[in-house]
């Protein structure tokens, strides 16, 4: 039996034609899987905090937050917006948030200026200020009270922002860091020495330090594990007292073999109070100023700088502020 030519061409035709068709199903099933699994990938989530359930992007990129910098940096998210209050006293900060908008002062931020900068995620000290946050954008309100660690709150900073493995690499290093600063710091002093913060800016008043959340407190007793003088371990850190004020007169009483003091540069009070000349840290040149810029604020991401700042310091003997 011969098959005409017009057969096989016609046979030929009917091939192609249920190709191309194949192909487009296979072309259309694959995009409606494609579609499919965007549909399936969420892209928010639920997280729990002190204002219930709330729906927060899956990555958020856009953060704008207005206290706890640090703990925002140390999971490896840069801010959109900040505070520029907060970096007049948070040096240690300015380096990793330039070119970050100003949104304002702390106490007062501007809410037309977060509108403008469209953040996907708002993250709070302040629960006054939740109702209006949220109006712009989901808002968590973040209370580092509510941690028992540093390392807790970078890992529940890790959480907020859906930055886990990030927040757990941060406190490895972290760890790692404090320990080896501790030993450099230690290694400089002699076994046992006393240590006192103290901030003399308003010399009718001195600021005495005790395991503070700003001022060093943190650095020194907690990260670096330096002893404080027995009357600041007394009255301040046993209580749980961040800071006392007493009087020039009797800050003696709470001096240690060294003394940690802030200092404000350009401040017209450039020199210590005549009573204190006796001190045993001011006459064997164990007095150490701080730059008070450097250390007003404190989080684990500026703590760790200042702990590894004051061990360079005490192992060098720089004293003064260059």
């Amino acid at each position: 039996m011969f098959t005409s030519k017009k057969t096989v061409q016609l046979a030929v035709l009917i091939m192609m034609i249920t190709a191309v068709l194949l192909a487009g199903c296979t072309k259309q099933n694959t995009g409606n899987e494609q579609a499919a699994a965007a549909e399936a990938t969420p892209l928010t989530r639920m997280i729990s905090t002190v204002k219930g359930e709330i729906e927060v992007p899956l990555t958020p990129d856009r953060v704008i937050v207005d206290w706890n910098i640090g703990h925002v940096l140390a999971v490896g998210v840069t801010p959109i917006g900040v505070p520029g209050s907060l970096l007049e006293y948070g040096e240690f900060l300015r380096e990793p948030l330039q070119g970050v908008e100003d949104i304002g002062n702390h106490n007062e931020v501007s809410l037309e200026k977060i509108i403008g900068l469209n953040p996907d995620l708002i993250i709070t000290w302040n629960q006054d200020a939740y109702e209006a946050y949220s109006k712009i954008a989901p808002t968590v309100v973040f209370n580092t009270a509510d941690y028992s660690s540093m390392q807790e709150e970078v890992r529940a900073m890790g959480t907020i922002l859906n930055r886990e493995k990030e927040a757990e690499q941060w406190n490895e290093s972290f760890g790692q860091r404090a320990a080896a600063a501790s030993s450099k710091a230690l290694a400089a002093v002699p076994p046992g020495a006393t240590f006192t913060i103290a901030d003399f800016n308003w010399l009718t008043n001195v600021g005495i330090v005790g395991n503070s959340s700003n001022r060093g407190g943190k650095a020194v007793y907690e990260l670096l594990g330096l002893t404080p003088a027995p009357k600041v371990q007394e009255d301040l850190i046993a209580k749980g007292e961040e800071s006392a004020d007493v009087s020039s007169e009797v800050f003696d009483q709470y001096a240690g073999d060294y003394l940690l003091i802030m200092k404000t540069e350009g401040a017209a009070n450039e020199t210590i109070p005549e009573v204190w000349n006796g001190l045993d840290a001011v006459k064997n040149s164990r007095l150490y100023e701080l730059d008070i810029h450097q250390y007003l604020s404190s989080d684990p991401y500026t703590s760790i700088l200042q702990a590894e700042d004051i061990a360079g310091r005490l192992a060098s003997g720089q004293t003064r502020l260059q």
